[in-house]
Protein backbone atom coordinates (compact mmCIF):
# COMPACT_ATOMS: atom_id res chain seq x y z
CA UNK A 1 0.00 0.00 0.00
CA UNK A 2 2.71 2.46 1.05
CA UNK A 3 4.77 1.92 -2.07
CA UNK A 4 1.72 2.88 -4.14
CA UNK A 5 1.33 6.12 -2.18
CA UNK A 6 5.02 6.90 -2.62
CA UNK A 7 4.70 6.15 -6.35
CA UNK A 8 1.64 8.41 -6.63
CA UNK A 9 3.51 11.25 -4.91
CA UNK A 10 6.48 10.76 -7.23
CA UNK A 11 4.23 10.80 -10.31
CA UNK A 12 2.29 13.88 -9.17
CA UNK A 13 5.48 15.74 -8.29
CA UNK A 14 6.89 15.06 -11.78
CA UNK A 15 3.54 15.94 -13.35
CA UNK A 16 3.66 19.31 -11.58
CA UNK A 17 7.10 19.97 -13.06
CA UNK A 18 5.90 19.09 -16.55
CA UNK A 19 2.72 21.15 -16.26
CA UNK A 20 4.44 24.48 -16.90
CA UNK A 21 7.35 23.20 -18.99
CA UNK A 22 5.78 23.95 -22.41
CA UNK A 23 4.47 27.40 -21.42
CA UNK A 24 6.74 28.75 -18.67
CA UNK A 25 8.41 31.44 -20.79
CA UNK A 26 5.05 32.44 -22.28
CA UNK A 27 3.47 32.60 -18.80
CA UNK A 28 6.28 34.86 -17.58
CA UNK A 29 5.83 37.16 -20.59
CA UNK A 30 2.08 37.19 -19.93
CA UNK A 31 2.87 38.35 -16.38
CA UNK A 32 5.03 41.25 -17.51
CA UNK A 33 8.39 39.87 -18.58
CA UNK A 34 9.92 41.11 -21.83
CA UNK A 35 12.11 39.27 -24.30
CA UNK A 36 15.04 41.37 -23.13
CA UNK A 37 14.73 40.47 -19.43
CA UNK A 38 13.31 36.94 -19.78
CA UNK A 39 16.81 35.42 -19.77
CA UNK A 40 17.62 37.32 -16.55
CA UNK A 41 14.48 36.01 -14.84
CA UNK A 42 15.14 32.41 -15.92
CA UNK A 43 18.83 32.82 -15.08
CA UNK A 44 17.92 33.68 -11.48
CA UNK A 45 16.12 30.35 -11.23
CA UNK A 46 19.13 28.42 -12.52
CA UNK A 47 21.51 30.35 -10.25
CA UNK A 48 19.29 29.72 -7.20
CA UNK A 49 19.22 25.98 -7.86
CA UNK A 50 22.99 25.75 -8.32
CA UNK A 51 23.81 27.81 -5.21
CA UNK A 52 21.30 26.04 -2.96
CA UNK A 53 21.60 22.45 -4.24
CA UNK A 54 24.29 21.33 -1.80
CA UNK A 55 23.07 23.19 1.33
CA UNK A 56 19.54 21.84 0.92
CA UNK A 57 20.80 18.28 0.45
CA UNK A 58 22.73 18.57 3.71
CA UNK A 59 19.62 20.05 5.33
CA UNK A 60 17.56 17.04 4.23
CA UNK A 61 20.03 14.59 5.78
CA UNK A 62 20.33 16.49 9.08
CA UNK A 63 16.81 17.81 9.71
CA UNK A 64 14.83 15.09 7.92
CA UNK A 65 13.91 14.32 4.30
CA UNK A 66 10.15 14.51 4.95
CA UNK A 67 10.36 17.98 6.52
CA UNK A 68 12.59 19.19 3.69
CA UNK A 69 10.31 17.78 0.99
CA UNK A 70 7.15 19.23 2.56
CA UNK A 71 8.90 22.59 2.95
CA UNK A 72 9.75 22.51 -0.76
CA UNK A 73 6.08 21.89 -1.60
CA UNK A 74 4.97 24.79 0.61
CA UNK A 75 7.45 27.11 -1.12
CA UNK A 76 6.28 25.84 -4.53
CA UNK A 77 2.71 26.75 -3.51
CA UNK A 78 3.69 30.25 -2.35
CA UNK A 79 5.80 30.75 -5.46
CA UNK A 80 3.03 29.94 -7.93
CA UNK A 81 0.36 31.71 -5.90
CA UNK A 82 2.53 34.82 -6.20
CA UNK A 83 2.92 34.21 -9.93
CA UNK A 84 -0.87 33.93 -10.24
CA UNK A 85 -1.64 37.26 -8.57
CA UNK A 86 1.54 39.23 -9.27
CA UNK A 87 2.97 41.10 -12.23
CA UNK A 88 6.16 42.91 -13.16
CA UNK A 89 9.89 42.27 -13.35
CA UNK A 90 10.63 42.42 -9.59
CA UNK A 91 7.77 40.07 -8.69
CA UNK A 92 8.84 37.59 -11.38
CA UNK A 93 12.43 37.67 -10.12
CA UNK A 94 11.18 36.83 -6.61
CA UNK A 95 8.96 34.07 -8.04
CA UNK A 96 11.84 32.42 -9.90
CA UNK A 97 14.22 32.64 -6.94
CA UNK A 98 11.57 30.96 -4.77
CA UNK A 99 11.09 28.38 -7.54
CA UNK A 100 14.84 27.70 -7.51
CA UNK A 101 14.85 27.36 -3.70
CA UNK A 102 11.91 24.93 -3.80
CA UNK A 103 13.51 22.93 -6.61
CA UNK A 104 16.77 22.65 -4.66
CA UNK A 105 14.90 21.53 -1.51
CA UNK A 106 12.95 18.91 -3.46
CA UNK A 107 16.02 17.60 -5.28
CA UNK A 108 17.12 14.36 -3.70
CA UNK A 109 14.94 14.61 -0.58
CA UNK A 110 11.98 12.52 -1.79
CA UNK A 111 14.19 10.22 -3.90
CA UNK A 112 16.28 9.50 -0.80
CA UNK A 113 13.11 8.81 1.23
CA UNK A 114 11.74 6.42 -1.38
CA UNK A 115 15.07 4.60 -1.84
CA UNK A 116 15.61 4.22 1.92
CA UNK A 117 12.08 2.87 2.35
CA UNK A 118 12.64 0.38 -0.47
CA UNK A 119 16.01 -0.79 0.88
CA UNK A 120 14.55 -1.25 4.39
CA UNK A 121 11.70 -3.38 3.05
CA UNK A 122 13.19 -5.20 0.05
CA UNK A 123 16.98 -5.06 0.47
CA UNK A 124 19.83 -3.57 -1.56
CA UNK A 125 19.79 -6.43 -4.06
CA UNK A 126 16.49 -5.03 -5.40
CA UNK A 127 17.87 -1.52 -5.95
CA UNK A 128 17.50 -1.83 -9.72
CA UNK A 129 13.71 -2.15 -9.25
CA UNK A 130 13.33 1.10 -7.29
CA UNK A 131 15.75 2.92 -9.61
CA UNK A 132 13.62 1.86 -12.58
CA UNK A 133 10.39 2.77 -10.80
CA UNK A 134 11.68 6.28 -10.03
CA UNK A 135 12.88 6.76 -13.61
CA UNK A 136 9.62 5.55 -15.19
CA UNK A 137 7.39 7.53 -12.81
CA UNK A 138 9.40 10.69 -13.47
CA UNK A 139 9.21 10.24 -17.25
CA UNK A 140 5.47 9.47 -17.14
CA UNK A 141 4.78 12.45 -14.90
CA UNK A 142 6.82 14.87 -17.00
CA UNK A 143 5.23 13.59 -20.23
CA UNK A 144 1.67 13.76 -18.88
CA UNK A 145 2.29 17.18 -17.36
CA UNK A 146 3.81 18.62 -20.52
CA UNK A 147 1.05 17.13 -22.68
CA UNK A 148 -1.82 18.45 -20.54
CA UNK A 149 0.02 21.71 -19.91
CA UNK A 150 -0.09 22.41 -23.62
CA UNK A 151 -3.89 22.03 -23.69
CA UNK A 152 -4.77 24.08 -20.59
CA UNK A 153 -4.19 27.50 -22.24
CA UNK A 154 -6.67 26.60 -24.99
CA UNK A 155 -9.20 25.40 -22.40
CA UNK A 156 -8.64 28.59 -20.41
CA UNK A 157 -9.30 30.81 -23.43
CA UNK A 158 -12.50 28.95 -24.33
CA UNK A 159 -14.06 28.35 -20.92
CA UNK A 160 -12.40 30.79 -18.50
CA UNK A 161 -11.91 33.97 -20.50
CA UNK A 162 -11.88 36.08 -17.33
CA UNK A 163 -8.48 34.72 -16.28
CA UNK A 164 -5.13 34.89 -18.06
CA UNK A 165 -4.26 32.49 -20.85
CA UNK A 166 -1.80 30.56 -18.69
CA UNK A 167 -3.47 31.05 -15.31
CA UNK A 168 -5.26 27.69 -15.49
CA UNK A 169 -1.87 25.94 -15.61
CA UNK A 170 -0.83 27.84 -12.49
CA UNK A 171 -4.13 27.18 -10.65
CA UNK A 172 -3.95 23.43 -11.37
CA UNK A 173 -0.33 23.45 -10.23
CA UNK A 174 -1.22 25.11 -6.91
CA UNK A 175 -4.20 22.80 -6.23
CA UNK A 176 -2.23 19.63 -7.00
CA UNK A 177 0.75 20.82 -4.96
CA UNK A 178 -1.53 21.25 -1.93
CA UNK A 179 -2.83 17.71 -2.59
CA UNK A 180 0.75 16.38 -2.58
CA UNK A 181 1.43 18.25 0.68
CA UNK A 182 -1.54 16.51 2.34
CA UNK A 183 -0.49 13.09 1.00
CA UNK A 184 3.09 13.66 2.15
CA UNK A 185 2.12 14.70 5.68
CA UNK A 186 -0.27 11.77 6.08
CA UNK A 187 1.66 8.93 4.45
CA UNK A 188 5.38 9.72 4.25
CA UNK A 189 7.65 8.77 7.13
CA UNK A 190 11.38 9.31 7.47
CA UNK A 191 13.64 6.30 7.47
CA UNK A 192 13.68 4.66 10.92
CA UNK A 193 17.46 5.01 11.17
CA UNK A 194 17.23 8.70 10.28
CA UNK A 195 14.56 9.28 12.91
CA UNK A 196 16.44 7.50 15.68
CA UNK A 197 19.99 8.67 14.98
CA UNK A 198 21.63 11.32 17.11
CA UNK A 199 21.66 14.66 15.32
CA UNK A 200 25.13 15.92 14.47
CA UNK A 201 26.26 19.41 13.58
CA UNK A 202 26.17 20.62 10.00
CA UNK A 203 29.96 21.01 10.09
CA UNK A 204 30.43 17.40 11.22
CA UNK A 205 27.95 16.12 8.62
CA UNK A 206 29.78 17.95 5.83
CA UNK A 207 33.10 16.59 7.09
CA UNK A 208 31.80 13.01 7.31
CA UNK A 209 30.11 13.17 3.89
CA UNK A 210 33.04 14.75 2.06
CA UNK A 211 35.53 12.34 3.64
CA UNK A 212 33.40 9.37 2.59
CA UNK A 213 32.88 10.63 -0.97
CA UNK A 214 36.52 11.54 -1.62
CA UNK A 215 37.69 8.15 -0.37
CA UNK A 216 35.17 6.28 -2.53
CA UNK A 217 36.55 6.15 -6.07
CA UNK A 218 33.37 4.50 -7.37
CA UNK A 219 31.22 7.47 -6.34
CA UNK A 220 33.81 9.89 -7.75
CA UNK A 221 33.70 7.98 -11.05
CA UNK A 222 29.91 8.23 -11.15
CA UNK A 223 30.13 11.98 -10.51
CA UNK A 224 32.64 12.32 -13.37
CA UNK A 225 30.23 10.44 -15.62
CA UNK A 226 27.33 12.63 -14.46
CA UNK A 227 29.40 15.74 -15.29
CA UNK A 228 29.89 14.44 -18.84
CA UNK A 229 26.13 13.76 -19.01
CA UNK A 230 25.39 17.40 -18.27
CA UNK A 231 28.05 18.36 -20.80
CA UNK A 232 26.65 16.33 -23.69
CA UNK A 233 22.96 16.93 -22.87
CA UNK A 234 23.64 20.67 -22.95
CA UNK A 235 24.94 20.33 -26.51
CA UNK A 236 22.10 18.06 -27.61
CA UNK A 237 19.19 19.92 -26.02
CA UNK A 238 20.43 23.39 -26.94
CA UNK A 239 21.03 22.77 -30.62
CA UNK A 240 18.82 19.89 -31.78
CA UNK A 241 15.88 22.13 -32.71
CA UNK A 242 17.78 24.69 -34.84
CA UNK A 243 19.72 21.83 -36.46
CA UNK A 244 16.66 19.67 -37.09
CA UNK A 245 14.60 22.40 -38.77
CA UNK A 246 17.32 22.79 -41.41
CA UNK A 247 16.26 19.34 -42.69
CA UNK A 248 12.59 20.26 -42.99
CA UNK A 249 11.24 21.24 -46.42
CA UNK A 250 8.78 23.84 -45.12
CA UNK A 251 7.52 25.47 -41.93
CA UNK A 252 4.47 23.22 -41.70
CA UNK A 253 6.73 20.28 -40.91
CA UNK A 254 7.72 21.85 -37.59
CA UNK A 255 4.99 19.70 -36.03
CA UNK A 256 7.70 17.04 -36.01
CA UNK A 257 9.34 18.99 -33.17
CA UNK A 258 6.50 17.92 -30.89
CA UNK A 259 6.91 14.32 -32.02
CA UNK A 260 10.63 14.50 -31.23
CA UNK A 261 9.98 15.78 -27.70
CA UNK A 262 7.50 12.96 -27.09
CA UNK A 263 9.86 10.35 -28.54
CA UNK A 264 12.84 11.19 -26.38
CA UNK A 265 10.82 11.03 -23.15
CA UNK A 266 9.25 7.75 -24.25
CA UNK A 267 12.59 6.31 -25.36
CA UNK A 268 14.23 7.14 -22.02
CA UNK A 269 11.38 5.46 -20.15
CA UNK A 270 11.49 2.34 -22.34
CA UNK A 271 15.26 2.22 -21.91
CA UNK A 272 14.86 2.17 -18.13
CA UNK A 273 12.40 -0.73 -18.32
CA UNK A 274 14.62 -2.71 -20.72
CA UNK A 275 17.64 -2.15 -18.49
CA UNK A 276 15.80 -3.33 -15.37
CA UNK A 277 14.53 -6.48 -17.08
CA UNK A 278 18.02 -7.18 -18.45
CA UNK A 279 19.59 -6.87 -15.00
CA UNK A 280 16.97 -9.16 -13.44
CA UNK A 281 17.20 -11.80 -16.16
CA UNK A 282 20.90 -11.96 -16.98
CA UNK A 283 22.60 -10.72 -13.76
CA UNK A 284 25.18 -8.72 -15.74
CA UNK A 285 28.13 -7.00 -14.07
CA UNK A 286 26.59 -3.56 -13.49
CA UNK A 287 29.84 -1.64 -13.91
CA UNK A 288 30.61 -3.24 -17.27
CA UNK A 289 27.00 -2.77 -18.39
CA UNK A 290 27.13 0.90 -17.37
CA UNK A 291 30.34 1.57 -19.31
CA UNK A 292 28.95 -0.23 -22.37
CA UNK A 293 25.75 1.83 -22.33
CA UNK A 294 27.75 5.06 -21.97
CA UNK A 295 29.94 4.07 -24.92
CA UNK A 296 26.84 3.45 -27.04
CA UNK A 297 25.54 6.92 -26.09
CA UNK A 298 28.75 8.53 -27.38
CA UNK A 299 28.73 6.50 -30.60
CA UNK A 300 25.04 7.25 -31.26
CA UNK A 301 25.70 10.95 -30.67
CA UNK A 302 28.41 10.86 -33.35
CA UNK A 303 26.15 8.96 -35.76
CA UNK A 304 23.28 11.41 -35.11
CA UNK A 305 25.59 14.34 -35.83
CA UNK A 306 26.32 12.88 -39.26
CA UNK A 307 22.66 12.49 -40.30
CA UNK A 308 20.97 14.73 -42.87
CA UNK A 309 17.91 12.52 -43.43
CA UNK A 310 14.83 13.32 -41.29
CA UNK A 311 13.69 9.74 -40.46
CA UNK A 312 17.24 8.60 -39.68
CA UNK A 313 17.92 11.68 -37.55
CA UNK A 314 14.74 11.05 -35.54
CA UNK A 315 15.61 7.35 -35.12
CA UNK A 316 19.17 7.94 -33.93
CA UNK A 317 18.19 10.91 -31.75
CA UNK A 318 15.58 8.77 -29.98
CA UNK A 319 18.16 5.96 -29.69
CA UNK A 320 20.46 8.27 -27.70
CA UNK A 321 17.74 8.69 -25.09
CA UNK A 322 16.89 4.98 -25.19
CA UNK A 323 20.50 4.21 -24.31
CA UNK A 324 20.58 7.06 -21.79
CA UNK A 325 17.54 5.56 -20.04
CA UNK A 326 19.25 2.16 -20.02
CA UNK A 327 22.42 3.62 -18.50
CA UNK A 328 20.55 5.45 -15.73
CA UNK A 329 19.54 2.20 -14.00
CA UNK A 330 23.02 0.73 -13.40
CA UNK A 331 24.24 4.25 -12.56
CA UNK A 332 21.56 4.66 -9.90
CA UNK A 333 22.12 1.17 -8.49
CA UNK A 334 25.90 1.64 -8.27
CA UNK A 335 25.62 5.07 -6.64
CA UNK A 336 22.91 4.15 -4.12
CA UNK A 337 24.50 0.82 -3.18
CA UNK A 338 27.73 2.67 -2.33
CA UNK A 339 25.96 5.42 -0.34
CA UNK A 340 25.01 5.06 3.36
CA UNK A 341 21.43 6.04 4.24
CA UNK A 342 22.47 8.90 6.51
CA UNK A 343 24.14 10.89 3.70
CA UNK A 344 22.00 9.77 0.74
CA UNK A 345 20.19 13.09 0.20
CA UNK A 346 23.51 14.95 0.30
CA UNK A 347 25.07 12.59 -2.25
CA UNK A 348 22.04 12.82 -4.56
CA UNK A 349 22.19 16.61 -4.30
CA UNK A 350 25.89 16.54 -5.22
CA UNK A 351 24.98 14.37 -8.21
CA UNK A 352 22.36 16.88 -9.35
CA UNK A 353 24.77 19.77 -8.72
CA UNK A 354 27.50 18.02 -10.73
CA UNK A 355 25.18 17.53 -13.70
CA UNK A 356 24.18 21.20 -13.63
CA UNK A 357 27.83 22.27 -13.49
CA UNK A 358 28.52 19.98 -16.45
CA UNK A 359 25.63 21.53 -18.36
CA UNK A 360 26.71 25.07 -17.46
CA UNK A 361 30.32 24.36 -18.48
CA UNK A 362 29.12 22.94 -21.77
CA UNK A 363 26.83 25.90 -22.44
CA UNK A 364 29.65 28.39 -21.86
CA UNK A 365 32.04 26.45 -24.10
CA UNK A 366 29.48 25.89 -26.86
CA UNK A 367 28.48 29.57 -26.89
CA UNK A 368 32.07 30.31 -27.93
CA UNK A 369 32.60 27.33 -30.25
CA UNK A 370 29.35 27.84 -32.19
CA UNK A 371 30.89 30.95 -33.75
CA UNK A 372 33.63 28.83 -35.32
CA UNK A 373 32.29 25.29 -35.81
CA UNK A 374 29.01 23.64 -36.83
CA UNK A 375 26.41 22.02 -34.57
CA UNK A 376 27.33 18.46 -35.69
CA UNK A 377 30.98 19.18 -34.82
CA UNK A 378 29.95 20.34 -31.35
CA UNK A 379 28.02 17.09 -30.86
CA UNK A 380 31.03 15.03 -31.96
CA UNK A 381 33.22 16.97 -29.52
CA UNK A 382 30.73 16.27 -26.71
CA UNK A 383 30.76 12.56 -27.65
CA UNK A 384 34.56 12.44 -27.35
CA UNK A 385 34.35 14.03 -23.89
CA UNK A 386 32.00 11.20 -22.87
CA UNK A 387 34.42 8.61 -24.33
CA UNK A 388 37.35 10.14 -22.42
CA UNK A 389 35.41 9.92 -19.14
CA UNK A 390 34.51 6.30 -19.94
CA UNK A 391 38.21 5.46 -20.35
CA UNK A 392 39.08 7.12 -17.01
CA UNK A 393 36.21 5.37 -15.22
CA UNK A 394 37.06 1.98 -16.77
CA UNK A 395 40.63 2.19 -15.44
CA UNK A 396 39.37 3.02 -11.94
CA UNK A 397 36.72 0.28 -12.01
CA UNK A 398 39.35 -2.28 -13.04
CA UNK A 399 41.67 -1.16 -10.23
CA UNK A 400 38.89 -1.38 -7.63
CA UNK A 401 37.91 -4.88 -8.81
CA UNK A 402 41.55 -5.99 -8.57
CA UNK A 403 41.69 -4.71 -4.97
CA UNK A 404 38.53 -6.66 -4.11
CA UNK A 405 39.98 -9.80 -5.72
CA UNK A 406 43.11 -9.48 -3.57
Amino acid sequence: MKIRIYSLIMFLNSYLTGLLTPVLSLALIDKGASLSNLSIILGLYALSVILLELPTGIMADIFGRKKTFVLSLIIFTLCFALLLIGRGFIVLCIVMMLYGLAKALASGSFDALFIDYYIDNFGKDKLHNITTRLSVLEALGLSAGALSGGFFPEISNKLFSSIGTYDLNIIVRVILTITVIVLSILFISDNAITEKKQHISIKQHVKNSSTFVFKNTTILCIFLSVFSTGFFLSALETYWQPHFITFLPDGSSTRLLGLMAFLYLGAAMIGSIISNNTIKKYKFNLRKMYLLMRAFIALLLIVTALQTNVPLFIAFYASIYLMFGMSMIPEGVILNSETPNEIRASVLSVKSFTMQIGGLSGSLLYSILIKFISIPTIWILAAFIVLITIAIIAVNFIKSEEKVAL
